[in-house]
């Protein structure tokens, strides 16, 4: 339908109608503000100290970002709902930029790892370098990852997946690793929602069709149960939004 949006993620002119000129990244961090859909929300304009952001009375009004005011400090990222807000800061050196970003997955990286920079899809963009993993008591359980890009994909890598050589993907849709699914079941995740909640594993568009007896399996050999104790996922149909005018009148052919 058209106008209707069905992915979550920002298409290419969205996400270039929002990037800061890339003059100002040279001059230091600066916020990028990645939220498109007047939706009913504005904690990010309450969160920042110097007034860079403005959403003003009317809340489902797009946030504005104030450039020259914005100082990058990052006090943003962890306040937004919907986990929308990024810095970038092309200061670093003539080849390299720095990207920080919201991350709410265990395990968490460590300074100086290197890892597979993703862009909004999940889709692998370049290997990056962790340079700074911030869990802040500020940030109420969301920590803050600074990685270090090459330069030219500042505009693109919007998170990191952690992924060891020859690794194993037990969900394929979410490139969930077989160690990350066994990592969470030794942390406390005994059913398949639990891992799935920790992980993603089963989140991707097969909504765990491929990988829930994968992951039932783990879940067997790591703690000893029968797998058909195991309790399985709830299921849930496919969701789309539909306009108004299509479920009050829809066609002929509906």
């Amino acid at each position: 339908m058209e106008g209707v949006k069905l992915t979550g993620a920002l298409s290419a002119a969205e996400a270039a109608s929002v990037f800061p000129p890339n003059e100002r990244a040279e001059r230091g961090p600066v916020a990028v503000i990645e939220c498109v859909q007047q939706i009913p929300c504005n904690p990010c304009e309450k969160a920042c100290p110097f007034g860079a952001i403005e959403v003003g009375p009317d809340i489902t009004n797009l946030p504005r970002l104030d450039l020259d005011k914005c100082q990058g400090c990052g006090l943003c990222l962890s306040k937004c709902p919907g986990l929308a807000i990024f810095l970038v800061d092309a200061s670093k050196s003539a080849t390299e930029a720095l990207v920080m970003f919201p991350y709410e997955y265990l395990p968490l990286p460590a300074a100086d790892e290197i890892v597979d920079g993703v862009d909004r899809t999940g889709r692998f963009v370049t290997k990056a370098r962790v340079v700074k993993v911030d869990t802040g008591a500020q940030r109420e359980g969301t920590a803050i990852v600074t990685l270090a890009v090459p330069k030219q994909y500042m505009h693109d890598v919007r998170s990191m997946r952690l992924v060891a050589p020859g690794e194993v993907f037990l969900c394929r849709c979410c490139e969930v690793s077989e160690t990350e699914v066994r990592q969470a079941v030794r942390e406390g995740a005994k059913t398949v929602v639990a891992v799935k909640m920790r992980t993603r594993a089963g989140m991707g568009l097969c909504q765990g069709r491929t990988c829930r007896r994968l992951i039932s399996r783990v879940i067997a050999e790591e703690t000893g149960q029968s797998p058909a104790d195991i309790l399985p996922p709830t299921s849930r149909a496919p969701v789309r939004t539909l306009s108004l005018e299509a479920l009050a009148g829809g066609d002929d052919n509906e």
